[in-house]
């Protein structure tokens, strides 16, 4: 099982959003730098599943008043957690 385009693209958006702005600390904004470009080499590994993991859990509950974005980011998680149980 592989994310597909759309969750692709959901993933990568919240992380270039929310974890690359120069706000975010020097050490976070490397780490999602790095996760960032194995999604975009198509080289996803098991630290950035739990990048990727940490990241949904974190942003979901910012979506309360947006249903679907928040259906969606619940569905990358639930697929992230599969993923990550299958790569152990």
């Amino acid at each position: 099982m592989i994310y597909t385009d759309e969750e692709i693209g959901l993933i990568d958006g919240v992380i270039q959003s929310y974890f690359a702005p120069r706000a975010v600390s020097q050490h976070l904004r490397e780490k999602y730098w790095t996760t960032h470009q194995h999604i975009a080499d198509n080289q996803i590994g098991l630290p950035d599943l739990v990048n990727i993991k940490v990241a949904l859990l974190f942003l979901i509950p910012e979506f309360n008043d947006d249903r679907q974005t928040q259906r969606d980011l619940v569905s990358a998680l639930a697929k992230t957690k599969f993923l990550l149980k299958n790569a152990e």
